[in-house]
Formats: structure tokens, C-alpha cells, sequence
């Protein structure tokens, strides 16, 4: 059989490929002493959840961070938890999100350089040009995923930003009006379902979270570091310093919602203000050059019209 570097090429590139793939799942499921030291937990509680439900749920990823602060931690899976931390405060939960993550990123650098192979392939284009496009859509393709965990992040810091002090407002009139902070809780988080879903859901997270035996200012902590929000971490300082010295509770929500009402207000003023310059590189691309068609088409129509007689 003849040498062909194109087959040999697309051989390599998948072999190599396929060991990369099976270390990450061997890396992935590798049982490490947090997994053993979360099972230990669980089972002196007489839990029986299993393994993966309890370290992929918001209360697991709590247990690893604060073991984790306790114990080295190997550099492998350190990206792991830090991957888990901004699939959190992305807001996706699923339990099989790193593992949907990891194969998006396989899958959007090995996909194009195929493409580009087949091309060539095809004589469609050369070899290294076809090389040269696959791995810089490879590229791209590498970045795309944390690209979109960014940008769901944001918004979702965006989303607590405008809904954070309508719950605050809701919480002081419930904490004036003689209920605690939870049944305060529970009765906001019930009343905001509909008009602030992503925020409800979040602290009914931390309903059930104090529910189990935690402190309010503790599931608030929590909250912050899901959401990675400062505001909410402000937001169980307060909590916290309230319980411990015995202050007025609703006096300092109504101080931090105000605070956070000016923080939305600046923003607003920051995004007005960047708008201006947003909107420079549009205009010169798109609009200007027809204003220009239109003034100085006819113009130069009767000029090259004069030339030509």
C-alpha cells in the first residue's frame, strides 16, 4: 500500500486525540482523599446519598471548599473545583456538567482540524492550509466555552443586581411586620417565583440550607460564593454582625439596600456612558459610508458625465 501523509495524519491526529480524551475521563473519576473524606462525612451522619449527587450539589461543593482550605490539595484537582465553582456561579447545576464541559472543548478543537483534513482530502485546499484554518478554529473552539460560562456569569451577576433590593425591601417590611429572618425568607422567596425566578430559586437554596442545621449568615455565605456576588457576601456580614451584637436587623437592610440601589444606578450611568463609544465603530462602518453614497453619488455621476462629453 503507497504512503499517503494525509492518512497518516488523520491517524496520528486521532490516536493522540483518544489517549487525551480517556486521561481526562481517567482524571475525572479518579477517587481522591476529598471524595473519600466527603463519604466518611456522609456516612457518620447515617446519610445515604450517593457519591456523586452529594459532591456535585451545592452543599458537596461547600464541604470540598472548606476541606480544601484544610488540606493541600493537588494541582489537578484544583482546576476541577475551580471548573465547578464557575459552573455554579454560571448557574448551571447539572450533574454532569464537567463532563458536558470537558467534551464541548474536545469536541469544538477536534472537529474543525477533521474538517479541514477532509478538505484537503477533497483538494478542496492544501494540506497546510487546511492545517493552518483547523487549528486556529481549534483554537477559537477552546476558548468558546469559557467564553460562554463568562458571559453567563455576568449576567447572572447582572440579574442579582436588580433584584437583590427589591428582596431586601420585601425582607424589611416582613422583619418590621414581627416574623424571623427564615419565615422572612420563605415568604419573600415565595412572593418573588414570578417576578425575580433566578433569585428565588437561589434562596430557596438557602432555605433548605438552614433548614438542615445551618446558621442563616453561614447559607448566606454559601449563596455568595455560588453566586460570587459581593453583594450578597455584604449582605450575610451584615446578617451576621446583627445576630452577634444585637443590632436593628432592618435598619441595616434598608441601609445595604439603598447601597445597592446606588451601585445599580451608577452601572446604569457606566453602560449610558459607554454607549456613545459602542456605538462609534457601527456608524462608521455601516452608516456613514451610505450618507456618503447618498451626498456624493450624484455629485460625481454629473462630474464624470462632464468629463466624458
Amino acid at each position: 500500500m503507497p504512503y499517503n501523509p494525509l492518512v497518516t495524519s488523520i491517524a496520528a491526529f486521532g490516536l493522540v486525540m483518544a489517549v487525551a480524551y480517556c486521561g481526562l475521563l481517567l482524571a475525572y473519576h479518579r477517587r481522591s482523599a476529598l471524595d473519600d473524606r466527603i463519604a466518611e462525612l456522609m456516612a457518620e451522619k447515617g446519610g445515604r446519598v450517593r457519591k456523586s449527587i452529594v459532591a456535585q450539589s451545592p452543599a458537596g461543593i461547600a464541604t470540598r471548599r472548606r476541606l480544601a482550605a484544610r488540606k493541600p490539595v493537588p494541582e489537578g484537582r484544583f482546576n476541577e473545583q475551580a471548573c465547578q465553582l464557575r459552573l455554579i456561579q454560571a448557574g448551571i447545576y447539572h450533574p454532569h456538567a464537567m463532563r458536558l464541559l470537558l467534551g464541548a472543548k474536545i469536541s469544538l478543537v477536534v472537529v474543525p482540524v477533521l474538517g479541514a483534513l477532509v478538505a484537503a482530502g477533497y483538494r478542496w485546499c492544501s494540506l497546510s492550509q487546511g492545517m493552518a484554518v483547523g487549528a486556529a478554529l481549534g483554537c477559537a473552539g477552546l476558548l468558546l466555552p469559557d467564553l460562554f460560562l463568562n458571559a453567563q456569569i455576568r449576567n447572572r451577576h447582572t440579574m442579582l443586581r436588580r433584584s437583590l433590593p427589591d428582596f431586601l425591601d420585601l425582607m424589611i417590611i416582613c422583619i418590621e411586620g414581627g416574623l424571623s429572618i427564615q419565615a422572612a425568607i420563605q415568604r419573600v422567596t415565595d412572593e418573588l417565583r414570578v417576578a425575580h425566578p433566578v433569585l428565588a430559586g437561589e434562596f430557596a437554596i438557602v432555605q433548605n440550607d438552614t433548614e438542615l442545621g445551618s446558621t442563616v449568615d453561614l447559607a448566606l455565605r454559601r449563596f455568595a460564593d455560588r453566586t460570587g456576588y459581593e453583594g450578597i457576601r455584604t449582605l450575610a456580614t451584615f446578617v451576621r454582625e446583627a445576630q452577634r451584637y444585637g443590632t436593628a436587623l432592618a435598619q441595616a437592610l434598608r441601609d445595604h439596600a439603598e447601597m445597592l440601589r446606588n451601585q445599580r444606578e451608577l452601572a446604569a450611568e457606566e453602560s449610558a456612558q459607554k454607549a456613545s463609544v459602542k456605538v462609534l465603530f457601527p456608524m462608521l462602518v455601516f452608516i456613514l459610508p451610505a450618507v456618503f453614497v447618498v451626498l456624493v453619488g450624484p455629485a460625481a455621476v454629473e462630474i464624470l458625465e462632464a468629463f466624458s462629453k
